[in-house]
């Protein structure tokens, strides 16, 4: 599959008008320069998204050098954020192809490519599984980058333990000032926040790399889809211990559950306030966590009266779901973010990792 990216340039010692002109002398299209609002950053220049392929690489290359030959420099305040697409391209689309659309797209209209171009978005478990992996690791993450990018306040470490909990796409998303921000999702964008600034092609080209390599082995060697069985427990009290409903809940969650006359003798509640509860204790925990026993399976005739029938809640219960699962361990690829990154760009990062001490 292929992944689009999309660029933030931050830089200081040279200002809009001055960076906008040059990339117009040098007829580079399809790049906004604006103001970021970060103290000592002048401009930030935000590119198209782009699809890996040479082209991509010599237009970054190419705005590179107008940014160095206006005198535009990079300083502690300045990162550099990387937004990888949440849905990959149609197989059939070309990537050069694509990076040319998008340029033109952006050029002519303000606005950037979406629609025809792109499958469907990655499925939350893949998103989380990418986060949990960035994040397991983010010591060797920090290594790639300047102490300034560490803990840094405009792009703060994430939970482990959060991310693992999550359920949705919402509970993943830990604000903007986050190394993975998901405020974007909307938009159609995974934002990378961590980079430090720079105008030094290599490093943003590495960089971007490195995401695309981490998102595509999630979703090619870690996720599949597909039907799944999955078990959910229910909560040991989801109400009020002392209250009634909480009472009943109590007594039905239990070997054999409880019936009718049973719950309505430990709380004075009527037949009809029981069904009720039952009512309420399955939009809390489930339909499927609560089962009826009706009289005749408690050995009651039928007419005997429906205080007769139980009411169970299951410890645990499973139900038939699909869309993406992590594949069995056996089968899964490896966790680290190094896993698949070709051995170039391997030994690459090695030696900026030393070279940054």
């Amino acid at each position: 599959m292929t992944y689009t990216f999309g660029i933030e340039i931050e830089t200081s010692g040279a200002n809009i008008p001055t960076i906008e002109r040059a990339l117009e002398r040098a007829e580079i299209r399809g790049c906004d320069v604006k103001p970021d609002g970060t103290p000592r950053v002048d401009a930030e220049i935000v590119l198209p998204p782009l699809a890996a392929c040479d082209f991509a690489f010599d237009y970054i290359k190419k705005i590179c050098r107008v940014l160095s030959d206006v005198g535009a420099n990079v300083n502690s305040s300045c990162g550099l954020h990387v937004h990888i697409g949440n849905a990959p391209l149609i197989e059939s689309a070309n990537a050069t192809r694509f990076c040319g659309d998008s340029i033109r797209v952006k050029s002519e209209t303000g606005r950037f490519v979406v629609g025809q171009y792109f499958q469907d978005p990655m499925d939350f478990i893949a998103v989380q599984d990418i986060m949990r992996r960035y994040t397991r690791q983010q010591n060797a993450v920090n290594s790639m980058f300047p102490r300034s990018r560490t803990d840094n306040r405009y792009c703060s470490p994430l939970s482990t333990r959060r991310i693992e909990n999550a359920a949705n796409i919402g509970e993943l998303t830990f604000g903007k000032f986050t190394t993975i921000n998901l405020q974007t999702w909307s938009r159609g964008t995974i934002e990378f926040r961590q980079a430090s600034g720079t105008i030094e092609a290599d490093k943003i080209i590495n960089w971007v790399k490195f995401l695309l390599n981490l998102v595509d082995h999630t979703n090619a060697n870690r996720v599949e889809n597909g039907n799944r069985t999955i078990v959910t427990d229910t909560p040991e009290q989801p109400f009020r211990r002392g209250a009634r409903v909480g009472v009943q809940y109590t007594m039905m969650r239990s070997d054999g559950g409880a019936t009718t006359q049973q719950i309505m003798d430990a709380t004075g509640c009527s037949e009809q306030r029981v069904r009720a509860a039952v009512s309420e204790i399955r939009s809390r925990v489930g339909d499927a966590a609560v089962v009826t026993n009706t009289q005749q399976a408690n050995g009651a005739r039928y007419g005997d009266g429906t205080h007769h029938t139980s009411y169970t809640v299951l410890f645990s219960f499973e139900t038939e779901g699909s869309g993406a699962q992590l594949l069995p361990e056996n089968r899964r690829g490896v966790e680290s973010i190094w896993a698949n990154v070709d051995d170039n760009l391997f030994e690459w990062w090695q030696d900026r990792i030393t070279a940054l001490g």
